[in-house]
């Protein structure tokens, strides 16, 4: 990757049902089709373990094999399982 803008996000889910109800982009970079993405997780009730493993487009030499998206949702796993009661 020659150059990469930072992008600040955050990502708001159920945690008992884990489903993404809502998120915020914000880039000096084009970020609107992440953000088309974050809706149609939301119309179509995924949840930030869907998030976290679709196949995104992935260039070798140009990306990540993981998206910045997967990565915010990956996130939110971690941060469930912090939050998770004990059994």
């Amino acid at each position: 990757m020659p150059t990469t803008e930072p992008v600040l996000m955050s990502l708001v889910y159920d945690p008992d049902s884990r489903r993404i109800l809502g998120g915020a982009l914000m880039s000096k970079y084009d970020v609107s089709q992440s953000a088309n993405t974050l809706s149609v997780c939301i119309q179509n009730e995924n949840t930030i373990d869907d998030l976290a493993m679709v196949d995104m487009l992935f260039q070798p030499n140009f990306d990540r094999p993981f998206n910045y998206l997967n990565i915010l949702a990956q996130a939110a796993q971690a941060q469930a399982a912090k939050l998770a009661p004990a059994e």
